[in-house]
């Protein structure tokens, strides 16, 4: 019903003032959102920032195909669609997004950042219209995960005058998308209304033809009262409201390599009742006053909650999928059963999980000058709580003649039952000194947190206590860093920069074999050149994160158990090169017509320092040397892009290469998946290269038209072994649409 008021609302604005329409979009950008915007250059770090403007350019829904144009940025792929990206920056753990600070608008956004990170609800991309990332010792005013860095999501915003915009586009596999929205700014009151749909039949093959798709819903909502222009002091009061909700035929488990080479894009008939049901509700208000020109004040409380049930295969015969996978043939009656040409019964897990986040934060900033000095004070405060209640349950299926039946229900709760809990206190100071082209950036973070855990056990599904096991931890941390900009003449700039990164320990354990784990701690450090100007864009920085203690973790979606519990691996060094170049073939003055290219190169270098026992998870279990690599971060990393624009079409070509990529510790020569080749012998995953195009054709003033192509040389290669088996990219697909600015 909801859905239906604000389509009617768009519906009713659209025809009152259409004729207000002009030739572009401009919006009002609310500072308090935005990280980098167009202020890249000047901040002492490498950050980064996709405009609206180039994300038209590329018409991607897909989150992953975007980031891989930002050198530093490591991401799995998983379903193909990047629903749920796993994405890490400079060398962080890439599974669920955990351990970066994930943003939208300015405000955490994973369901559970402290006590559950695991990003299982990630913002529909396809309704953003910019992103920004930050890397380096600037970024320690956006915590809780300051080793690698932040992602900040930025939603539609508010335009400074009645403006609308719709999308309407089909593709291959039954994928379609429609968003519209419309906004305005009056005298006193503004508002933007958005809705959303992104939906496909999904490419992969479902033994029994079932879909193997996704339907995602979004409303999105932002009010904002301010006083008049001629008020001595500016402020002004901004409601936000989101709502997302998708069912997804989505599954944990991929192929063996000989059913991976018979047809990629398989998925065995075991996966046929594997479904993701996710809601998403967010609330924010944000009061902006600005007391002087000096001095402003931006405050927002939020509140958050999300539920999510993935229902999924669990063990198959009695064996767990991995043993399956890793030698089918030891394990026929089993794979059979998978594979719906056998009898046999299946455990069934539904992992159903309620999440809330919520806190206020402020920001105070405060510019003054003195003489040649110019000075820039920020004071930022956040007192914040999540919880996550884990609740899953198992029940059993029978599979007959290719079909799955359920023949036993489970008590909810017999497989999982818990509840996460997370308070935080974070604050931090940062004062920017400019004398002329120097800049210097002191800044301190201070983080207390404690956490609550509390385990029921599996038989209470009531949660009476009778076999409750708890535990406690709370930790104090002093995060200081510093940062450096020089800007010399001619759009040269040198940065530097040295801060203490963190993240928090997770849960304590209530049965570690390897002890508690303690918080990860880096001394990161960070050296680079950036050259601007109206032809050429260059950016090179070199990194160095020196671990104290890292920490891996064991979660199902990176292969594990599920437990959530991190494990500490001691000392480690994970150090790399980034460079970024773009370039105007075709430069000159006053000329339109231009031909883009953009090259974006990473290499990185990930090792352990200590041996120890490791706990399990995606590291895998036993002895981890010192010396071995960091699975799942890859070394060599690029993406170039070409292009040709005129005033009335631009067409862009990128091409993104993702090196081989080791998947277990070591230090051995790699062992890629062939035939022949045991699935646990296997340790590392081949490179690859995607290429994409995208083209869009401006009709007149309000129309244009667009078309992408996806993977156009039809890569069948393997992007990821996670969760369990072998996974495909998204095949040669198709996607063409219109779009309209009014």
């Amino acid at each position: 019903m909801k859905r239906l008021v604000v389509l009617t609302f768009i519906l009713i604005s659209f025809t009152l003032k259409a004729q207000q329409a002009k030739d572009s979009i401009t919006t009002v950008e609310l500072e308090s959102v935005t990280i980098v915007g167009s202020r890249a250059h000047l901040i002492p770090g490498a950050g980064q920032y996709i405009s609206s403007k180039q994300l038209a350019k590329l018409n991607q829904t897909n989150i992953n195909n975007v980031l891989r144009i930002i050198p530093g940025v490591n991401i799995r792929d998983e379903e193909g669609f990047g629903l749920r990206p796993n994405i890490g920056l400079r060398g962080t753990p890439v599974n669920r997004s955990a351990k970066i600070t994930l943003m939208e608008d300015g405000v955490l956004i994973a369901p559970a950042p402290y006590a559950d990170p695991s990003a299982y609800y990630f913002p529909s991309f396809a309704r953003m219209q910019g992103v920004e990332v930050l890397k380096g010792s600037s970024q320690i005013k956006y915590g809780p995960y300051t080793v690698g860095g932040a992602v900040n999501l930025l939603s539609t915003s508010i335009p400074n005058s009645f403006k609308g915009f719709a999308h309407l586009s089909v593709g291959s596999f039954g994928t379609n998308q429609q968003r519209i929205w419309v906004g305005d700014s009056q005298q006193n009151f503004d508002y933007v209304f958005e809705v959303n749909r992104l939906a496909s039949n999904g490419f992969k093959e479902l033994d029994n033809g079932d879909n193997t798709g996704f339907d995602r819903r979004d409303v999105l909502a932002k009010l904002r009262w301010h006083n008049g222009a001629s008020s001595r002091v500016p402020q002004s009061v901004t409601l936000k409201i989101v709502n997302t909700s998708e069912k997804a035929n989505e599954t944990y488990l991929g192929l063996t390599y000989e059913d991976y080479q018979a047809n990629a894009l398989r998925r065995y008939s075991a996966t046929q009742k594997d479904l993701l049901n996710l809601s998403h509700n967010h609330i924010s208000l944000t009061h902006s006053i600005k007391p002087t020109n000096q001095f402003s004040i931006v405050t927002t409380a939020y509140y958050s909650t999300t539920f999510r049930d993935w229902g999924r295969v669990n063990t198959i015969g009695g064996q767990s999928v991995n043993n399956i996978l890793s030698n089918p043939t030891l394990h026929q009656l089993p794979y059979q059963i998978m594979t719906g040409k056998a009898n046999g019964n299946i455990d069934f897990q539904n992992a159903a999980r309620t999440y809330f986040s919520k806190g206020i934060q402020s920001n105070a900033q405060f510019n003054f000058t003195t003489g040649n000095l110019i000075h820039k004070l920020q004071l930022g405060v956040r007192i914040h709580a999540d919880q996550a209640d884990r609740y899953a349950t198992r029940s059993v299926y029978a599979m007959t003649n290719g079909t799955m039946v359920q023949t036993s229900a489970g008590v909810n709760g017999n497989q999982e039952n818990q509840i996460r809990n997370a308070n935080s206190v974070a604050t931090y100071l940062s004062y920017d000194l400019t004398y002329k082209g120097l800049t210097i950036s002191p800044g301190i973070r201070y983080e207390n947190i404690q956490f609550d855990f509390q385990n029921f056990g599996n038989a209470d599904n009531g949660r009476l206590g009778a076999n409750l096991r708890s535990a406690t931890n709370q930790m104090k941390i002093v995060l200081p860093g510093i940062g450096f900009n020089y800007a010399l003449n001619n759009g040269n700039d040198l940065f530097a920069g040295i801060h203490k990164g963190f993240s928090p320990p997770g849960m304590p354990s209530v049965n570690s074999t390897t002890g508690q784990a303690k918080v990860e701690t880096a001394i990161n450090y960070e050296l680079g050149y950036r050259y601007n100007n109206k032809a050429v864009q260059l950016q090179a920085a070199a990194f160095l994160n020196d671990y104290a203690n890292i920490l891996g973790s064991d979660n199902m979606s990176g292969g594990g158990l599920g437990t959530g519990d991190q494990f500490n691996a001691g000392n480690a060094t994970i150090k790399g090169i980034e460079l970024s170049v773009g370039y105007d073939l075709l430069y000159k003055e006053n000329v339109t017509t231009k031909m883009p290219i953009n090259l974006a190169y990473t290499y990185t270098n990930a090792t352990f320092r200590e041996t120890f026992q490791n706990g399990g998870g995606d590291w895998g279990s036993g002895i981890i040397n010192r010396g071995d690599f960091i699975p799942f971060i890859t070394p060599h990393l690029f993406t170039a892009s070409i292009g040709i624009e005129t005033q009335k079409m631009n067409t862009t070509l990128v091409a993104r290469y993702v090196g081989k990529t080791r998947t277990t510790p070591g230090q051995t020569n790699t062992i890629v998946p062939e035939r022949n080749v045991l699935y646990n012998n296997v340790n590392a995953i081949a490179g690859f290269v995607i290429i994409d195009l995208s083209s869009n054709y401006q009709i007149n003033k309000t129309l244009s038209a667009f078309a992408t192509i996806n993977n156009i040389t039809n890569n069948k290669s393997i992007v990821a072994n996670l969760p369990n088996g072998y996974r495909p990219n998204m095949p040669l697909g198709f996607n063409m649409g219109i779009k309209a600015i009014f």
